[in-house]
């Protein structure tokens, strides 16, 4: 039963990101904000945060809770009135802490490091369409593993729309690869829509190691400064393991999906703070060795989910 209800969660996940009508960059990187410079007035922005996964029993013995860091920036500049150059970067710490026999016995990872880079140049046709090719690059290892053995990278391409300032979509094909598995295949998509005053729904969805690969929001501003919304967010991470413990430079995964709800605060007009509260459904924790066999694979219960966020643009 627990089973069936992981899997109904992901399919539910992809269904409504792939439903809701598709944001020129709010899929290049999608973490536990989903915020993005989509709408041309943006050239910068830049965002830190914490989130706290409260403990949760895993299956097969143990518990486990997660403090998660993260700093990122992306920027955007014009190369000519037709091609722009986006970038952006981002550096996340999750700290595990396992406890108890079953699959926590022994520590099976402590401190993943995430590192992720990715660009992308866009062309525009028109002042509606335009067309983008990119490509995401990131290493992923526990602390004291091999990074060059924890790298992924790969591409995309995309058609982009910009409709008017109340909506901007995208929809591309990414190709990126996995560590110690297949390559990903799979559409890229991405929506900014504004439908009413003072709502918004944000969705982004891309393939990634070491990140999310799916997020959707919907919003209301109440007032000037306080915004409330209620998200959804799947994660996909994969990182290398040091030459120790249970599975010597084996490999790790963690997935899991987190419902929040965001009460944003504009203190200024550049800077935003966010508080977020929610619960992290579907959790699932792999174990493999080296060269990607499974040792270990185990589901665990919903967790509690905290956290906070600082979000600038310029």
């Amino acid at each position: 039963m627990r089973a069936l209800i992981h899997s109904c969660l992901r399919a539910g996940a992809a269904a409504l990101l792939l439903a809701l009508p598709v944001s020129p960059a709010i899929g290049d990187e999608v973490d536990d904000s989903i915020d993005a410079p989509a709408l041309p007035q943006l050239k910068v922005l830049g965002e830190g945060g914490f989130v706290y996964q409260g403990e949760s029993d895993i299956d097969d013995g143990g518990n486990v809770q997660v403090f998660r860091y993260d700093l990122g920036v992306a920027g955007r500049t014009n190369l000519t009135d037709h091609l722009r150059w986006t970038n952006t970067f981002f550096f996340g710490v999750s700290d595990y802490d396992f406890d108890g026999g079953g699959f926590s016995s022994p520590d099976p990872w402590d401190t993943i490091l995430t590192t992720r880079l990715g660009t992308k140049l866009t062309y525009a046709l028109t002042p509606q369409w335009g067309i983008s090719a990119g490509g995401v690059f990131s290493f992923s290892p526990e602390t004291g593993a091999n990074w060059g053995d924890s790298f992924t990278g790969g591409g995309l391409v995309g058609v982009e729309y910009r409709h008017s300032d109340t909506f901007s979509a995208s929809l591309g094909l990414a190709v990126i690869s996995q560590i110690e598995d297949d390559v990903t295949v799979a559409p890229s998509v991405g929506v900014v829509w504004l439908p009413a005053e003072h709502w918004t729904v944000r969705v982004g969805a891309v393939p990634a190691s070491g990140g999310s690969s799916a997020a959707a929001e919907v919003s209301y501003r109440f007032a000037d400064p306080v915004e409330v919304a209620l998200g959804v967010l799947y994660h996909q991470r994969r990182f290398r393991l040091d030459d120790s413990g249970v599975a010597p430079d084996g490999v790790g995964e963690d997935n899991n999906l987190p419902v929040r709800v965001r009460v944003g605060w504009n203190f200024t007009p550049q800077l935003a703070l966010n508080f977020l509260a929610g619960a992290v459904f579907g959790g699932e924790v792999r174990l493999e060795d080296e060269d990607g066999n499974r040792i270990a694979k185990s589901d665990y219960d919903p967790a509690a989910y905290l956290g906070l966020r600082l979000v600038g643009r310029f």
